[in-house]
């Protein structure tokens, strides 16, 4: 990894290298309707990481090889999935077929940590628009992931499946290991596999300590499966718990979480042209999060803070495909899940003290969809697809001793109206959204593919924004900072949004062979938008003598974004507005010989706020990208990676958002993986990330929340500095 004041390489080298590779690609390429994230080396049409590369940290840390992804970080375990600026909710996380909850109202149990890396089997993300069919809400695109397990073989003969990993990460003493045992044959396959994952507190530059980066994680599945006669069924228990874990960019810590999920799937097929397609899930999930069993507790015992949050969730699919229409497939299905999520704010020093945030909150989707794939013309293949999705959501009654202690105390006031106002209005809301999408692909020759996609897309208010009616930074992981409130009454965003590209591929250009190109424009309209405003305090039935001695007891050491600054400028209503997106992201590369090859990717995305003053949206990536030269033979592979970003100035003054400098880091990996029978499936590596040990942080790290910190409370979190590690894997 790198930064600015170490060997400071200009990203133009990257953006050089990248222009360099955009030449022809592969005539043999079949263009992939996804871009697929998993183990092995870089192919044409696909960005792969080797297993490992990343060290410990969880899943959402391959999303930064994906071109237009990226992670917004509040933790060693908490990575929240972004795409082409939008994040969050707003893109779509799949695991084994779930649409997971996470059980705390920030994001801690991020989605995208729903299997960790050491059993990821594929991560898939669409670069195009995203079909219809994928998900009940896809506005910022989707990521599909899927863990090992057992497959069907092709005799009736038991064979043994084994798979085992084991990786140490020298910059926090981290140490991940895991495996999958299975069995199966043509008819059944049975799996069992397990992850142990632990690391202390990470350094960065010149070896100082991040406090509160520790985390500790352990995971069961078991599943099985029968297929026989047209039918397919499959299930599997999947049993995921979280000890302690810093989580500095947010107001407390993970003390613990405890995740239980059930899924299952069955398919049938009916005729040669007609199949049923049906999947299910259970998940429950509890969790407790402190402001005092990891970093220092406040000095006030009044001040101590413990937050108790589960959800229970359910998802149904069921579709019908037919493989026979005008020339192409059919797909017309119905899904949908429904979630209830409960928090309750306690203080261990005070039996008396508590909130109730959020009581009983219900989300339920419901969907039905059509979708079309197939080749209209000669070379031209589409995915038409429409979408109806109803969004059902309600709230129970609040309370809390902020609210209760307004009936003695005037400072105290906003609390008992604002509980009141909350209390007695229409909590239900119902939304109805329709989702379009439209791909195009036209093979104009057998190395140039052309690819458009055009896409109406909606995505319904989350809880967090609807709900929270005290203010507080309950912001399913925004981490800016800042304290929010609900707004009952917000309407679904929807997104217009076009994508256009080209997919190169030659299987030899001059002295360069398996060359590939393929560059993504995007642009998207977003009409009411999501995000923070400044409080009208007659919105909320307040005075703003009352609004402003009710936040400035509500926050005693002042804005946690600005400790210096105006409290009352801290707090912000969600509202909607009109925003768009814009930008390009591209992958390419190369091989030279037998021996080497040149891979990269680069992604540039822009956010505008267009209501009211302009501005620009929070957390959003400046132009980035990455290198990597490899050199291959024999059995061993050395690669050299070199990655970086540009300052972002280019920031959002409503979250008080602070710019970036440009960084660039430096990765180096060896990799054995031995051709000898009976060891063919061992790799092991070596290697050592950010190797001039760089000072630095990315722009979509969540800013510190820890005052003991070596940084400064509202800066933004450094990344590890050198980091030397150890992985091993074995696939029998």
């Amino acid at each position: 990894m790198k930064t600015t004041d170490d060997k400071k390489f200009s990203l133009s080298a990257i953006a050089a290298a990248v222009i360099l590779q955009c030449q022809p690609a592969l005539a043999e390429y079949e263009e992939l309707p996804t871009l697929v994230v998993e183990g092995g080396t870089m192919e044409p049409g696909t960005t792969a990481l080797q297993p490992g590369t990343v060290g410990t940290l969880d899943a959402a840390d391959l999303l930064k090889r994906v071109p237009g992804g990226n992670v917004n970080r509040n933790g060693p375990l908490t990575g929240i999935a972004q795409f082409r600026g939008l994040y969050g909710d707003r893109v779509a996380v799949n695991v084994d077929g779930m649409a997971l909850k996470n059980a705390g109202p920030n994001a801690m149990d991020s989605r995208m940590s729903a299997i960790p890396s050491a059993l990821i089997r594929s991560i898939k993300v669409y670069r195009g628009v995203t079909p219809v069919s994928v998900g009940l809400e896809t506005m910022g695109g989707a990521v599909v992931a899927e863990s090992r397990r057992a497959e069907f073989t092709d005799s009736e003969t038991w064979k043994p499946q084994l798979f085992g990993t084991f990786g140490w990460s020298q910059v926090n003493n981290g140490l991940y290991g895991g495996g999958m045992a299975g069995v199966a044959n043509q008819n059944y396959r049975f799996h069992f596999s397990a992850s142990h994952e632990d690391g202390d507190n990470y350094r960065y530059k010149d070896n100082r300590n991040l406090k509160y980066t520790s985390y500790d994680r352990q995971t069961y599945q078991a599943g099985f499966g029968f297929r026989r006669d047209g039918h397919e069924f499959g299930a599997a228990y999947n049993h995921k718990f979280t000890g302690s874990a810093g989580t500095p960019s947010l107001p407390m810590d993970i003390r613990w979480i405890r995740t239980d999920t059930v899924n299952a799937d069955y398919a049938w097929q009916l005729s040669d042209t007609v199949k049923l397609k049906t999947a299910m899930f259970f998940q429950d999930a509890d969790h407790e999060m402190t402001n005092y069993h990891m970093r220092n507790a406040p000095t006030d015992p009044a001040r101590w803070r413990q937050n108790n949050t589960d959800v229970v969730a359910a998802g149904y699919k069921a579709a019908l495909v037919w493989s026979d229409i005008a020339g192409g497939e059919l797909e017309v299905g119905v899904d949908g899940d429904l979630a209830t999520h409960n928090s309750k704010v306690t203080n261990p020093n005070n039996a008396a003290f508590f909130v109730r945030l959020y009581n009983d909150v219900n989300r339920n989707r419901y969907g039905a969809y059509a979708e079309w794939r197939g080749e209209p013309l000669e070379r031209l293949t589409v995915n038409a697809g429409v979408r109806y999705r109803y969004t059902y959501m309600d709230a129970g009654k609040v309370d809390g001793t902020p609210a209760r202690m307004g009936m003695m105390n005037p400072m105290m006031r906003a609390g008992t109206i604002l509980r009141d106002r909350f209390n007695a209005a229409d909590r239900r809301q119902d939304q109805h959204d329709v989702d379009i999408a439209l791909d195009f692909n036209y093979r104009l020759n057998d190395n140039l593919n052309l690819a458009l996609g055009l896409a109406r897309k909606t995505h319904a208010p989350i809880y967090q924004q609807r709900y929270t009616w005290l203010p507080l930074e309950s912001t399913g992981g925004l981490a800016d900072g800042r304290v929010y409130v609900g707004n009952i009454g917000l309407d679904s965003e929807k997104s217009y949004e076009a994508v256009a590209g080209f997919d190169l591929n030659l299987p030899t250009l001059g002295v360069l062979q398996n060359v590939y190109f393929e560059p993504r424009a995007f642009y998207r309209y977003v009409n009411d938008y999501i995000q923070g405003q400044a409080v009208n305090p007659a919105d909320l039935g307040l005075t703003p003598m009352q609004w402003n001695m009710f936040v400035n007891m509500m926050l005693p050491n002042g804005c946690p974004n600005n400790p210096g600054g105006n409290t009352t400028d801290c707090t912000l209503r969600w509202a909607n507005v009109d925003a768009q997106l814009y930008g390009v992201d591209m992958q390419g590369g190369f091989a030279i010989g037998d021996h080497w090859r040149v891979d990269g990717l680069m992604t540039y995305t822009r956010g505008e706020k267009l209501s009211g003053k302009d501005d620009n949206l929070y957390r959003i990536a400046p132009l980035n990208g990455r290198v990597r030269l490899t050199y291959s033979i024999w059995d061993f592979a050395f690669s050299g990676e070199y990655a970086g970003a540009l300052r972002q100035d280019k920031v959002a003054r409503y979250n008080n958002e602070r710019k970036t400098s440009d960084w660039s880091v430096v990765n180096l990996r060896l990799q054995y993986q031995p051709s000898y029978q009976y060891v063919q499936g061992l790799k092991l590596a070596f290697g050592v990330d950010n190797v001039f040990d760089t000072k630095y942080a990315d722009h979509v790290n969540g800013i510190n929340r820890v005052r003991e910190s070596r940084i400064g409370v509202g800066n933004r979190v450094f990344n590890p500095g050198r980091n030397y590690y150890v992985t091993l894997n074995y696939t029998f």
